[in-house]
């Protein structure tokens, strides 16, 4: 029997933190801390309205604008790190129904692949330079969970789970999210987290602002799509301002046959922000929540006896070349519904002491919860699935900055713990529709139930140094420990278990710690104010997986020999950012070469039976990014990036030991990705119209074999996807309408060339069809020619 999480301790300490920050609060209101610097900048700055004319802010405007975490085009080209940041603009450009990995897909060096086209309810995995995060049907990742995913710089992820993670539907509606950071590799340790081996993402969602407004918008599209969302901003009232958005979107699947495979999500923002004399406080909560039906993969060429009702029936071949490309299965031979939930809470501290120390603080709480819920009646005698996991975290990080002459010291280091249980029930498959819960005539047969609690801590200290005008040397030290309990639950809570059920997991209660130092530095040198030079370095571990504990594993997993998951990153880049030169405006341009180094490495593969085993790797990951961006006019606003790369295996030796192999390729890894965009605007009698055009370019990539568990040297074709917009935006209703301001009509088309590619291709084990399926590729087709229209006003 697992222990249970010491909670009322767990309170405690957080209502105690809570009452801290409070009476924190209240002191510096009280003018207990009065310095007469603000928190964003050391200027004094007389206290008063906005001047409209001048574009200054008020002491209390410039306190709210720090609190909004995104990244702007000065502090990327300031960084030694390599950054970038997807704006409002890259995130319109793939139409109003994306989500999150289609944002992402428009960054230099990150790959996305899924199963639902551009359609926001459905997961994706997404790769940042060879690390991977998210949803992953397919194995051959060297690392499935080395991205740290933060919404408004609080993390999402759960701390050790094997798939999912986190997953890409939880940020369904984009709307509500002004901004992407994105971090490349580990970073420096005051932004470093648990899972930033690769890299970290922060969604920054719509912050409160000092004057009040308000948006309004709809959109639909092909395949049933519709969707609702909404943004609210109260404007500043005595240092109070707060924000509430939200979201509602739904969708059919593009695939086609007699199941539409319905699907659905929704999620809410709210945000309130105190501003005081010595700092900010705020309060922020989100809640999202994804329904799916996810359709199965499709041979890419045909089976004998694979057909479109089961296994050898009296109807047609099942694949893309016989059913048809984008051909799904029929709800009575195949469904598999998947939810997905998440309840963040949180608040956040920034309080300046005196003239040059400050303090910042973050408080949060999630609970995370999936449920999957599959019926395969392809082949008879086998098992439905029923799996439940949910996790609770909670979490608190706390640093100070000094400032002083010709350095800016930071230090502090948080504290995370989560209890993860992770439960399935597989039953015999009867014939049951929509249902895969075990009952008194359809006992589980097979199952796994583990709880993981884990606790991470980590503190650390940071210099950024500037000893001469235009040189900058960040130096950073980071103590990590990673301290985890694992347990076999056994049967207990599983429903109605038949006498001699399976137990996927054979690994007793165990448990493990790893302390861990990570030294880093980075450098920047600008010897014109236009352009830099920059490099960094850093070692950084994670926590294994809690399959490499032992969960689902039907192998008992020796602690003795488990270690930390390593990375040695290393990268050198130049940096421009030209306001005004000839044609350049607000010029940017960014190239660089990284080099990361994975070892103890836990590859997980699914077998046939449910289980998984779990090859050990290390591997290379190593290449080029480029990025360019300009407004050459007014009118015109142009981008491009290119991402290339070499990632192959040190080692990979399969489960159980045997012969250790080197120079395999990584699966799923394009060795180029393109992405270019052009944005055009022009007045004509009143209106705003902006045309658009976003060209995406992904090469091919190496397949994973399952039936031999490893990597394979055969490739899935490159693919390139056109996708083009217009947007209409006019005031010319503002007379008709008390307080609005805009009215906007945007429609386009997705995918506008029509062209027909997979994603997704992998070498199955014969665990979806069985007979003869074994060794076969089955694919999951991208979406084809999407359209959709967005009407949006803003108050």
């Amino acid at each position: 029997m697992y222990k249970k999480l010491p909670l009322k301790p767990l309170l405690v300490a957080i209502a105690a933190t809570g009452a801290w920050n409070i009476t924190v609060v209240a002191a510096a209101q009280a003018g207990v801390t009065a310095p007469t610097t603000s928190a964003a900048t050391n200027d004094t700055v007389n206290v008063g309205k906005v001047n409209a004319s001048s574009g200054i802010l008020t002491e209390s405007g410039k306190l709210l604008a720090s609190t909004n975490e995104k990244l702007t085009k000065k502090k990327i080209f300031q960084s030694t790190q390599s950054e970038t940041v997807i704006s409002k603009k890259q995130m319109q450009a793939l139409g109003p129904a994306s989500g999150a990995a289609q944002a992402l897909s428009t960054a230099p060096g990150i790959a996305v692949r899924g199963y639902a086209g551009i359609a926001s309810t459905g997961r994706y995995s997404i790769s940042v330079r060879g690390v991977k995060v998210g949803w992953a049907s397919v194995a051959g990742d060297p690392e499935r969970s080395g991205i740290s995913i933060l919404f408004d710089g609080i993390p999402m992820n759960g701390l050790v789970q094997n798939n999912g993670s986190w997953d890409s539907n939880e940020i369904p509606i984009l709307q509500m999210i002004s901004g992407i950071n994105v971090i490349y590799g580990p970073g420096n340790p005051a932004s470093r987290w648990f899972d930033s081996l690769g890299g970290t993402i922060n969604f920054v969602p719509v912050q409160p602002s000092l004057k009040p407004s308000a948006e309004v918008g709809t959109f639909f599209g092909s395949n049933g799509t519709y969707g609702l969302h909404f943004n609210v901003k109260t404007g500043a009232m005595d240092g109070w301002s707060a924000v509430l958005a939200g979201g509602y979107t739904q969708n059919n699947t593009f695939r086609t046959g007699s199941f539409n495979a319905p699907s659905k999500a929704f999620a809410y923002f709210g945000k309130v922000v105190k501003t005081f004399r010595s700092g900010t406080f705020s309060i922020g909560g989100y809640v999202n929540s994804a329904n799916e039906f996810r359709p199965n993969f499709i041979p890419v060429s045909p089976i004998q006896g694979i057909t479109t009702q089961g296994l050898n029936a009296n109807a047609p071949l099942y694949s893309q070349t016989t059913s048809g490309y984008y051909y799904s299965l029929p709800e009575s031979v195949w469904f598999k519904q998947i939810t997905v939930q998440d309840y963040l809470l949180y608040s956040k501290l920034h309080l300046r002491l005196d003239r040059h120390v400050g303090l910042h603080e973050m408080l949060w709480y999630r609970h995370g919860h999936r449920i999957h819920n599959r019926i395969n009646n392809f082949q008879p005698g086998n098992t439905t699935e029923y799996y439940y996991p949910n996790s609770e975290t909670f979490g608190d990080k706390l640093y100070f900055d000094w400032k002083l002459p010709y350095n800016t010291v930071k230090a502090g280091g948080y504290w995370i713990q989560q209890q993860y249980n992770t439960l399935i029930s597989m039953t015999p498959n009867n014939d049951i529709p929509q249902t895969a819960i075990a009952s008194v005539t359809n006992p589980t047969v097979d199952y796994n139930n583990d709880t993981t609690n884990t606790t991470y801590l980590a503190g650390f200290i940071q210099d950024t140094i500037t000893p001469i005008s235009g040189l900058k040397i960040t130096p950073g030290l980071s103590a990590v420990e990673f301290a985890t309990q694992f347990y076999n639950n056994g049967a207990q809570g599983i429903p109605y278990v038949t006498q001699g059920a399976t137990n996927f997991t054979a690994t007793s209660n165990s448990s493990k710690t790893f302390t861990k130092l990570e030294p880093s530095v980075g450098f920047r040198y600008a010897p014109v104010k236009w352009g830099a030079l920059y490099g960094n370095y850093a070692l950084t571990y994670q926590n294994p997986i809690n399959g490499a504990f032992g969960a689902y594993n039907a192998s008992i997993v020796n602690y003795s020999t488990l270690k930390p998951v390593k990375s040695t990153d290393y990268e050198v880049g130049a940096k421009f950012l030209i306001k005004n030169f000839m044609f350049l405006h607000d010029f940017t341009f960014n190239v660089n070469y990284y080099h990361d180094y994975l070892s103890n490495e836990t590859v997980p593969i699914a077998l046939a039976n449910g289980t998984q085993k779990f090859a050990g790797a290390d591997a290379t990951l190593n290449g080029v990014n480029l990025t360019v961006a300009d407004n050459p006019s007014w009118h015109w606003h142009l981008y491009a990036n290119l991402g290339l790369s070499h990632n192959y295996f040190n080692s990979y030796t399969p489960s159980g030991g045997g012969i250790s192999t080197s120079g395999l390729p990584v699966s799923y890894n394009p060795n180029m990705t393109l992405t270019a965009g052009a944005y055009y605007r022009a007045y004509v009698d009143g209106v705003l119209i902006s045309p658009n055009l976003v060209d995406q370019y992904t090469s091919s990539q190496y397949l994973f074999d399952n039936l031999t568990g490893l990597p394979s040297q055969q490739k899935m074709s490159g693919y390139n996807v056109l996708n083009a917009g217009i947007a209409f935006k006019t005031d010319k209703l503002n007379r008709y309408v008390p307080t609005l301001k805009a009215v906007s009509l945007s429609v386009g088309v997705t995918n506008l060339l029509g062209r027909k590619y997979n994603p997704i291709e992998y070498i199955t084990s014969g665990g979806y069809f069985g007979g003869n399926s074994a060794g076969a590729i089955l694919a999951d087709p991208g979406a084809p020619r999407q359209y959709y229209v967005a009407v949006s006003a803003k108050f």
